[in-house]
């Protein structure tokens, strides 16, 4: 096992998850001096401490080793599901969902399929980091469709997949903090809302 690598990748994925020394190894069940001596090089995580930091956080134990780049780990459809729950946590992204189920007598057409998508605006102002994952969508987009219709090899699209995550490593995302609301709160905050959607509604009603 290389000590350097592994010291540093975890130092590395605690301050991508903003989280200090005590949160983290509160969260994977050690005290917070044998966390230190992790990252300083001055102990090995043994096989548990390691399995579970790769459960926990979705991380590949082959990113940890030093062996591959890749961070995130998904094998099921389950780790895609912890994916999109993680993403709607950044206060800096949000995303629409279109679900389009209802077709008529249960009948799927050429024009009216049943769909499910994620939309990201990129004018979204509330939302800054919005504009960049548009801009990575978009080249995402022209790159993959570059290797799927031969104009580019699997190599040169590994290599922009290395420098594409390289480059947004720099744009940190910060978590949401929630509000912990009584009945009542909730009570009050769901009627405003229902009144201003009724509002809303009614205005372009009239509008028509």
């Amino acid at each position: 096992m290389d000590n350097i690598t592994l010291n540093n990748r975890l130092k590395e994925l605690r301050t991508d998850l903003k989280m200090n020394q005590k949160a983290f190894a509160e969260a994977i069940g050690i005290t917070q001096s044998t966390l230190s001596s992790y990252e300083n090089g001055n102990a090995s995580p043994s096989n548990e401490v390691l399995l579970t930091i790769a459960k926990k956080f979705n991380i590949s134990l082959d990113w940890l080793f030093g062996i591959s780049q890749k961070k995130i780990n998904i094998s099921s459809l389950g780790d895609v599901a912890d994916f999109l729950f993680l993403l709607d946590e950044f206060r800096e992204l949000r995303f629409e969902l279109d679900i389009n189920d209802h077709l008529p007598n249960d009948f799927e057409t050429e024009t009216d399929k049943w769909y499910a998508s994620i939309t990201f605006y990129g004018n979204d102002r509330a939302h800054e980091a919005n504009m960049d994952l548009c801009q990575f969508l978009r080249s995402f987009n022209d790159n993959r469709e570059n290797v799927e219709h031969y104009f580019t090899d699997r190599e040169l699209y590994e290599v922009w997949q290395a420098k594409t995550i390289e480059k947004y490593s720099d744009l940190p995302l910060t978590r949401k903090v929630h509000e912990i609301l009584d009945s009542a709160t909730l009570r009050e905050r769901r009627n405003a809302f229902l009144r201003e959607a009724y509002v809303e509604s009614r205005d372009k009603n009239s509008e028509k």
